[in-house]
C-alpha cells in the first residue's frame, strides 16, 4: 500500500486498515514527519491518545517547525483537560503560522472551559480579526459576552454567526436564552421556534418553548405540550433543564427522571474528614446579591456560632452590589470564583479542608453543579436555591422538612433528607417594612375593593390556577386580580385569556416595580388574599406575604416546590389556609373575600404568630441548622452510613 491508497482509506474512514499500510510505510521511512503526523491522527480517531502524542512528539522531533503536531497535541490535550500543556502547545503553534486564526479560536475555546473570560474573549476576538467568515467565534464569542453579562454584545455576536450560517441551530438557541434573560420573551420565542425548524430533536429546546410561553402565559395547546413533553421524559429524551420541570410537573417522579437526564452520572467518590476544633461550611452562590435568596438566608448567616463553626462564602456570580458588600461581612472568609474552573474550585475547596459543602443554587441560573458532581467536600448538602431533588450521586443530603418532602415520595429524593422540625425555609425575622404610607390610589388600585393578590413570577400561573382565579373574582363583588409588573404581551395574554372566560378585564391590575425590598412589603400590605400557584408555590414570594400580614391560600400537592407555601403555613401556625383539591382552594378564597371580619381575624392571627411561631425565629432556625451539621459531621467522623435525620 502506498501513501495515496493509505489516505484514500483514511478519507473512508477505513482506520485500521489505513494505520496497517501507514505502519509498513513507516518502517521503510523513519523520516517523514508527515507519515508520523498522520499516524498520531488516525491513533487518536482509534483512541489510542498516548499512542498519538507518541506519535506527534516524533514528528516534532524530525521537524520543529512542522506546524500540525504541535496542533494536534494542543487539540489532544485541551481534550484530555490538560490545559497548561494545551496552552503550551497551542503557543508554540502559533509561533509557526502567527495568522492561523484557527489556533486562536481554539486558544478562546481553552480559556472558555478554564472559565478564565477575558482571555477567551481576547483570543475569539483576535481569530475573528484573523477571518471574520467562521460562523463558530461569533457563537463562542457570544457564550462568553454572555457570562460576562454583556447581553448585548453577546446576542450581536449570535446573530453575526446565524448571518454566516442560516442553519447553525445552536447559535438560534443560545440566542432565544439570551433574551429569555433580558426578559424580552418574545424575541426569546421566535429564536426557539427557529431552532426547531431546523431541529426539533435538539436537547431541551422544547421545553425551553413551552417555559418562555408560560413566562408571557401563552397557554395555547398548554395541555399537549405537557403530555408530550412527559412522554418524552419517560422516553429518556432530554427536553427541558430541572429548573424549567419544577413549574411544570406536578409529580415528583417525573420531575426527578428529568432531573437525572439532564446532569452527567459521576462514580461516588469516597472522602474522609478529619476531626478538629472548629467544623468548616462552606456556602455557594450567584445569589449573595440582591436577590430572593439573599433575602432569606441573610441573618442565619449572620447568626452563625463563630466558636463552633468557620463560614466561608464561594460566590458564583458576577454582580455587585450593596447587599452583597454586607452579606460578604457575615462571612469569615469570601472567596470570588466565577472566573476558576471547576478543577481550580475543587482545589481550592480541598486546600481549604472545607467538611460541609452548601449548595444554595442547584440547577437555577448561573448554577455550578459540576462544583458538586465532583465532590468538592466530604460532605455535600443543597439547600434553598432548588425546590427538588438534584439526582446526584455526589449530593449527601438535602434540607427539607415533612411538608416538602412527603413520606409517600420520599423515593424520588437521591439525597438523604435533614428533616428541619418546622419549615426547612430559613427567615429574616428582622425584615422591615417600608414607614412609608402607600394607599390603593398610590397603586392605582379602587379603593373600596378586596385585593386578591400573586405576586408570584409569570411562569408559576398555569391555566388551570387561572380559571381558579376567574371562579373566585366572579363569585366576589368587587374583588380584584393583583398580580405582578409584566410586560405588554403578558399583559394583553393574560387579559384576552380572561375575557374569553367571562372576567371583565378591568377587574386584572399590574404592579409596578418597587425601588426596594421594604417598600415591595409595604405595597404587598394592600392586599387581602394571596392566591397561590401550582404546581409551583410561592417560596419567598410567600415569606413576604406573611411578614406583610397577608393570608396565603395554597393548593396542596405531591412535590417539594408545590408545597413551600403549606410548609410556610403550618410554621406559622394557620395551617387552616392549606387546601387539598381545586374545589376547596376557590371555596376558601371566596369565603374570605365575601367576609372582611374573616379577612382581619385571620390577618390579626398572622401577625400575632409571626413573633409566637417557629417561621420567623432566625435564631431558632440557625441553631437547629447547627444541630443538622454537627450530627452529619459527626456520623462522617465516626464512620456511620449516611441516612436521614429529623432534628428536634
Amino acid at each position: 500500500m502506498n501513501i495515496e491508497e493509505v489516505i484514500k482509506e483514511f478519507r473512508s474512514k477505513n482506520y485500521i486498515r489505513a494505520l496497517e499500510g501507514l505502519n509498513k510505510l513507516i518502517l521503510k521511512d523513519q523520516n517523514s514527519e508527515e507519515k508520523f503526523n498522520l499516524q498520531g491522527v488516525i491513533l487518536q480517531l482509534l483512541d489510542k491518545s498516548t499512542e498519538a502524542k507518541q506519535s506527534w512528539q516524533k514528528a516534532i522531533k524530525l521537524n520543529i517547525k512542522y506546524f500540525d503536531p504541535y496542533f494536534n497535541l494542543g487539540n489532544t490535550f485541551m481534550s484530555e483537560m490538560n490545559y497548561s500543556l494545551a496552552e503550551a502547545y497551542y503557543n508554540k503553534a502559533s509561533k509557526l503560522q502567527p495568522k492561523n486564526f484557527k489556533i486562536f479560536y481554539q486558544l478562546g475555546f481553552l480559556f472558555m472551559k478554564m472559565r478564565n473570560l477575558k482571555k477567551s474573549c481576547f483570543y475569539f476576538n483576535k481569530s475573528q480579526s484573523l477571518n471574520d467568515n467562521f460562523a463558530p467565534t461569533y457563537y463562542n464569542l457570544g457564550i462568553v459576552l454572555n457570562n460576562l453579562n454583556k447581553r448585548q454584545e453577546s446576542i450581536s455576536n449570535f446573530e453575526k454567526a446565524i448571518n454566516l450560517n442560516p442553519n447553525y441551530t445552536e447559535a438560534f438557541y443560545a440566542l432565544g436564552i439570551t433574551y429569555r434573560e433580558i426578559k424580552k420573551f418574545n424575541l426569546s420565542k421566535d429564536a426557539f421556534l427557529k431552532a426547531l425548524k431546523l431541529n426539533p430533536s435538539y436537547p431541551f429546546l422544547k421545553g425551553a418553548i413551552r417555559f418562555i410561553k408560560n413566562n408571557i402565559c401563552d397557554w395555547e395547546n398548554y395541555e399537549e405540550d405537557l403530555i408530550d413533553l412527559e412522554t418524552d421524559i419517560k422516553n429518556n429524551k432530554k427536553v427541558m433543564t430541572p429548573w424549567q420541570g419544577l413549574s411544570l410537573f406536578e409529580s415528583p417522579e417525573i420531575q426527578l427522571k428529568n432531573t437525572i437526564l439532564f446532569s452527567e452520572k459521576k462514580k461516588h467518590k469516597i472522602s474522609s474528614i478529619i476531626s478538629k476544633k472548629k467544623i468548616t461550611i462552606a456556602y455557594f452562590s450567584a445569589d449573595f446579591c440582591e436577590h430572593a435568596v439573599s433575602h432569606q438566608i441573610s441573618k442565619i448567616l449572620k447568626l452563625h456560632d463563630k466558636n463552633k463553626f468557620e463560614i466561608y462564602g464561594f460566590y458564583l456570580g458576577i454582580k455587585k452590589d450593596t447587599r452583597l458588600k454586607e452579606i460578604k461581612n457575615t462571612f469569615d472568609k469570601f472567596f470570588y470564583i466565577s472566573d476558576k474552573s471547576t478543577t481550580e474550585i475543587l482545589k481550592l475547596v480541598n486546600d481549604l479542608s472545607v467538611d460541609i459543602a452548601i449548595d444554595l443554587g442547584g440547577f437555577t441560573k448561573s448554577n455550578r453543579y459540576k462544583i458538586f458532581n465532583s465532590r468538592c467536600a466530604p460532605l455535600q448538602v443543597s439547600f434553598l436555591g432548588f425546590a427538588g431533588t438534584t439526582g446526584l450521586t455526589n449530593m449527601d443530603y438535602i434540607i427539607g422538612d415533612t411538608n416538602v418532602i412527603l413520606e409517600k415520595n420520599r423515593k424520588f429524593f437521591t439525597e438523604n433528607v435533614i428533616y428541619m422540625p418546622n419549615s426547612f425555609m430559613p427567615t429574616n425575622d428582622s425584615q422591615k417594612i417600608s414607614e412609608k404610607k402607600v394607599t390603593k390610589i398610590d397603586e392605582g388600585l379602587p379603593e373600596n375593593s378586596i385585593v386578591y393578590c400573586c405576586f408570584n413570577k409569570h411562569y408559576k400561573i398555569t391555566p388551570q390556577i387561572f380559571d381558579l382565579w376567574i371562579k373566585i373574582l366572579n363569585s366576589v363583588e368587587k374583588s380584584i386580580l393583583w398580580l405582578n409588573d409584566a410586560d405588554d404581551t403578558t399583559q394583553f395574554n393574560i387579559i384576552e385569556y380572561s375575557k374569553k372566560r367571562g372576567l371583565d378585564k378591568n377587574r386584572i391590575y399590574f404592579t409596578k416595580r418597587s425601588k426596594n425590598y421594604e417598600d415591595y412589603l409595604a405595597k404587598h400590605c394592600l392586599a387581602d388574599i394571596f392566591l397561590d400557584t401550582s404546581p409551583f408555590s410561592a417560596h419567598s414570594t410567600g415569606c413576604s406575604s406573611l411578614i406583610a400580614g397577608v393570608p396565603i391560600i395554597t393548593l396542596q400537592g405531591k412535590s417539594f416546590s408545590n408545597n413551600v407555601s403549606s410548609s410556610l403555613l403550618k410554621a406559622m401556625g394557620i395551617s387552616e389556609l392549606i387546601t387539598k383539591s381545586s374545589s376547596e382552594y376557590v371555596e376558601k378564597a371566596v369565603d374570605l373575600g365575601n367576609n372582611s371580619f374573616k379577612i382581619i381575624e385571620i390577618k390579626e392571627k398572622i401577625k400575632k404568630n409571626f413573633f409566637k411561631e417557629s417561621l420567623f425565629n432566625s435564631k431558632l432556625y440557625t441553631k437547629n441548622l447547627e444541630k443538622a451539621f454537627i450530627e452529619i459531621y459527626n456520623n462522617k467522623i465516626n464512620n456511620f452510613k449516611l441516612k436521614d435525620i429529623y432534628i428536634s
